[in-house]
């Protein structure tokens, strides 16, 4: 996952878009869901079952995540 956040930050996340600049497909579509690829559908659009429970995977990890920070702070959440 750290590593997917730091090539999404860089602009180096492989996709369609970075396929086609390399001359590794001629489609720039995403190939799961057909809709137009990019780093951003990449991570958070895209509609295919697989990458979409992906997504709400990552969802809840970051909420439980927050959730666990805000408890342990010195100041209440009125």
């Amino acid at each position: 996952m750290k590593r997917n956040v730091f090539h999404y930050r860089t602009g180096t996340l492989f996709n369609q878009e970075h396929a086609v600049r390399f001359k590794k497909s001629t489609n720039l579509q995403c190939s799961f869901c057909q809709q137009s690829d990019s780093a951003l559908h990449f991570l958070s659009g895209c509609q295919n079952n697989i990458i979409s429970g992906m997504i709400t995977e990552r969802h809840i990890v970051s909420c439980k995540l927050i959730m666990k920070a805000i408890s342990k702070a010195p100041w209440q959440v009125v």
